[in-house]
């Protein structure tokens, strides 16, 4: 027999040997009361071959043989379920639906009865946790609910080493153990999601578009595995959407409640109904509308840390106040279909759709110091976000010992500003009107400038918590002259098109090989305009008219009885009633601009408009291998590699001569390959004690803004932003290992540590600049040689059942992540390089942690939650140096919720936010230098939940 022949042979018994015995497959499906039980642990007794039960509760054993079998199902909390079954003539076994009974585990001499929801949630959590494969954390749909948490980002802030960035006191952004937030992947059902934003900036999620009453359960890896994205340094947080339940269900949700800071009620329905149409074919559904209305104050200085003088750098150039008032509407529909052609073929469908309308009034007002005048300005706009997801996909058993598992998805982002109503929707933007008052200043220290006492050369200057004008002349609508007229004009998309295969291969019963392939062209564009109008009489037009704020229709001010009242309203005395918003519409008016003797200065055309519109595709093709080997009972190890082709293009356009306006077209390329190696080994110390062991690779895409090959100018930030194509990609080498110790009935004790070598860090470089008289901050982006980061982290989940009375009633849940880095960041002087300095990573945290004190009985549900994130950089300032670097000041949360079960299907519940009215603090260089804070008050609801 030739050498090519005996190959063929061997291999053809290696793969198609096991088809001549007499084996089949064996599922099912495991459920409680509560619905799918995913991660249940499932084994015949004394057999090696183990698998985990799907997102859906369905598993499958393959390579059965003829004979009698005990099958046994684990699930933490629960006794452990045994069904007997017999396997003849190679006739796949189905058992249907193996259901957990209402009885949890207490110990060898009872067991108790299941009286609380959270119970069943809390062992879906643990379950998953225990027996998931990698370093991973698990939050359930259940939990979810038990919490004041209306977004995505609410919800997960209370996993452990996971902040998050908040808007107007909601959740925004996620960020897992204080790295910045475009580090972590958020995905939805495993892929990542496009990212539209007002500010088009970076590819983390707004997470507040997202409402958490369509989420089945949310996973985070901390510890990555090869057919994971590989780009998430921090780690990926998977937000997977219901699955179609075994049986009708319905729940219902309502509630109402009332945000002190805007003085308004708010609403929240959410409704899920899922049935079982025939044997074959399942779906589930839900929608939710959540409407509030949620105001912030603010108080900002602008220090000039752009000058060369170093006294003057710590002066204030600005004083901004600020009163924000927004209308806010999230929609949420979600949808999904299960159909199984037959017990080895199953197909799936899901599509989500969610809308965030974020309608906002927003009233300025600049005391300029160094100008010396005041600036009042007025806008309002509809920021509208929408986003949805479709998905078609299937798992195939092949044979004995192989799974195919195909998806396609497309997913579109799309973000606009959509104001003001009387513009043709695609001319609509931001619309602001501007007054200024010529205005002169006290308190100045003797070189004419305004400071801290603490920085000034002299003393004089401002202490306390605040800063005041102290303006000399009283602000006047008589006095207050029409300025500026701006529509900033912002329509971005991002388009993702995604097929992927994985193939799964069981070589042994001890041994599985799992490769795939993906691919995911994305399609980003942004079309960015500033629009400007001035009067002719600003311009030295003769003859032209004059408009005074007093001239216009206005309305009373500040909204809703006050200007930053945690700090007893110091700046009464310079606030004055304000344009309405009907009044700024009628400004975008040809009549109104006429009749005003408005020029536009600043078109399509101009310059600094062509150069903000820009669009990009990224394609991506990834390819992994890995194998999982069970080395003996107690030591698994699951290790390969992941590799990912990056094709990027850019376009874009840059000026050429500004006195002809002439502009170019600009292309810009990069291609890279990242390749990752992975490994994870989980060692079963004991039944209940577990030790993980984990090095990854992984890397970090930079951001859309950072790509552009153009410059962005917004007058509204007041920030000019400068792009680089040629960007490397930020990369990581992890290493992590974790010790886990289960106990009790639901109780875990977690600890580990955590590094991380990163390399080709992009930081954003800030400077100050003057153009046209105003004061703009520049940023750019640049590529560090690296960075290191080292942390650690411990949870506890206990309850204390065991102490006497009501004392049984008591749980607590807790975590803690330290994190501390160190990179080193250029020095300059004069705009030449002259050396380094170590500083830590932009947005790291060095303290975060969540606790959770809950008191729990068969009706009553009380939960007392308070969620920390320490201080730390939030902007770097290389040019002027670590002391003028902004620095995000420590903030704890605290939120409250309460629930009494009138029946075992109605449920009254009472949600309170924030109920302490902790403030987000901004402060450059120490604590005492005041950069920003702002306030959002204190939100509540009161509802019911109906469960049929």
């Amino acid at each position: 027999m030739s050498r090519e022949r005996l190959f063929l042979t061997k291999a053809a018994f290696f793969l198609l040997g096991p088809l001549a015995f007499a084996q089949t497959t064996v599922h099912g499906t495991v459920v409680d009361s509560q619905g799918n039980l995913p991660n249940a642990l499932v084994y015949i007794e004394n057999s090696g071959q183990k698998v985990t039960s799907d997102t859906d509760g369905s598993f499958v054993l393959n390579n059965v043989y003829d004979g009698s079998y005990k099958l046994v199902v684990e699930y933490k909390g629960y006794d452990s379920v045994y069904i007997p079954f017999t396997v003849t003539d190679k006739k796949e076994v189905n058992l249907g639906l193996i259901k957990f009974g209402a009885k949890f585990k207490e110990n060898n001499l009872q067991e108790v009865v299941v009286t609380s929801v959270y119970k069943a949630s809390q062992a879906r959590a643990i379950t998953m946790k225990k027996n998931s494969n990698t370093i991973t954390e698990v939050l359930s749909a259940d939990a979810i609910g038990k919490l004041p948490d209306r977004n995505a980002a609410d919800a997960v802030q209370r996993m452990q080493g996971v902040s998050i960035e908040r808007d107007m006191g909601e959740g925004r952004f996620v960020a897992v153990r204080g790295t910045p937030i475009q580090w972590t992947a958020s995905t939805l059902n495993g892929n990542r999601m496009p990212s539209a934003s007002g500010d088009n900036a970076n590819r983390g999620v707004q997470m507040d578009i997202f409402p958490s009453e369509l989420i089945q359960n949310v996973r985070l890896s901390k510890a990555l595995t090869p057919d994971l994205d590989g780009d998430a340094i921090g780690g990926n947080v998977d937000f997977i959407t219901k699955t179609s339940p075994n049986k009708e269900t319905l729940a219902i949700s309502m509630a109402s409640g009332y945000v002190n800071m805007s003085k308004s009620p708010t609403y929240n329905t959410s409704i899920v109904y899922g049935n079982k149409v025939t044997d074959k074919l399942k779906f589930i559904t839900s929608a939710v509308i959540w409407e509030r209305s949620t105001a912030i104050d603010q108080m900002r200085n602008i220090y000039n840390y752009g000058l060369k003088d170093k006294t003057a750098s710590y002066s204030i150039n600005q004083l901004q106040l600020r009163d924000y008032l927004a209308n806010r509407r999230t929609l949420g529909f979600n949808l999904g279909l299960d159909y199984e052609i037959d017990s080895r073929n199953k197909l799936y469908a899901k599509g989500l759709y969610s809308q965030y309308k974020d309608g906002q009034s927003v009233r300025e007002t600049y005391f300029n110091f160094d100008s010396k005048n005041v600036l009042l300005q007025a806008r309002h706009a509809d920021y509208l976000t929408d986003l949805y997801s479709m998905q078609l996909g299937g798992n195939h058993q092949v044979g004995q010992r192989m799974q195919v598992d195909w998806s396609l998805s497309k997913a579109r982002s799309e973000f606009k500003f959509n104001s003001p109503d009387n513009l043709d929707p695609y001319e609509r933007g931001y619309p602001m009107v501007n007054f200024i008052q010529s205005m002169t200043y006290g308190n100045l220290s003797a070189d004419g400038r305004k400071y801290m006492a603490m920085d000034a050369p002299d003393g004089i200057g401002d202490t306390g918590r605040y800063t005041l004008p102290y303006n000399q002349q009283v602000i006047s609508a008589d006095k207050l002259r029409l300025n500026q007229i701006i529509l900033s004009q912002n329509r971005n998309s991002e388009t993702d098109l995604r097929g992927q295969v994985d193939i799964k291969y069981k070589v042994t019963n001890n041994f599985e090989l799992k490769f795939g392939t993906k691919y995911n062209n994305k399609n980003k564009i942004v079309n960015s305009s500033l629009l400007v109008w001035m009067p002719k009489s600003s311009l030295g037009i003769p003859g032209a008219p004059v408009t005074y704020l007093n001239q216009l229709e206005r309305e009373n001010f500040p909204y809703k009885g006050g200007c930053m009242n945690p700090l007893g309203n110091p700046y009464n005395a310079v606030i004055i009633d304000q344009i309405t918003n009907g009044q700024i519409d009628q400004m975008y008016s040809p009549v109104t601009q006429n009749s005003l003797g408005l020029m536009q200065v600043s078109s399509k055309e101009s310059n600094s408009n062509i150069t903000s519109s820009y669009k990009g595709t990224e394609n991506v093709w990834a390819t992994y291998l890995m194998g999982t080997w069970k080395i003996s009972d107690q030591i698994q190890v699951l290790g390969g590699f992941r590799n990912e082709y990056n094709d990027v293009t850019f376009w874009g356009k840059k000026v050429v001569s500004d006195k002809n306006n002439k502009t170019e077209d600009i292309k810009d390329t990069k291609t890279y390959n990242v390749v990752l190696p992975m490994v994870n080994m989980k060692w079963n110390i004991s039944s209940d004690r577990i030790l993980r062991l984990a090095y990854t690779r992984s890397f970090a895409r930079p951001d859309f803004n950072d790509l552009n090959p153009g410059t962005i100018v917004n007058d509204i930030t007041n920030t000019i932003t400068q792009g680089n194509t040629q960007l490397d990609p930020t990369l990581s080498n992890n290493f992590d290992l974790m010790f886990e110790n289960y106990f009790g009935k639901l109780d875990l004790i977690t600890a580990g540590v955590f590094y991380k070598n990163i390399t080709n860090l992009i930081y954003k470089d800030q400077s100050v600049v003057d153009l046209a008289g105003r004061t703009y901050t520049f940023t750019a982006p640049k590529n560090l040689e690296g960075a290191k980061l080292f942390g650690f982290e411990f949870g506890i989940s206990k309850r204390f059942e065991n102490l006497p009375g009501f004392l049984k009633n008591i749980g607590f849940e807790g975590n803690y992540t330290y994190i501390s880095s160190k990179m080193n960041m250029p020095i300059y002087e004069n705009g030449q390089q002259t050396g380094t300095m170590t500083t830590t990573i932009p947005n790291q945290a060095k303290h975060i942690f969540n606790t959770i004190l809950f008191y729990e009985t068969s009706k009553l549900m009380v939960r007392l939650a308070g969620n920390y994130k320490g201080n730390y950089v939030s902007e770097i300032r290389a040019a002027a140096g670590a002391d003028h670097y902004q620095y995000f000041d420590k903030n704890f949360t605290v939120d409250l919720s309460t629930s009494y079960s009138l029946t075992k299907k109605v449920r009254l519940f009472i949600e309170l936010n924030n109920i302490f009215n902790e403030p987000n603090r901004y402060y450059m260089g120490t604590k005492d230098r005041l950069e920003n804070i702002s306030y959002s008050g204190i939100r509540g609801q009161l509802g019911f939940n109906f469960n049929f």
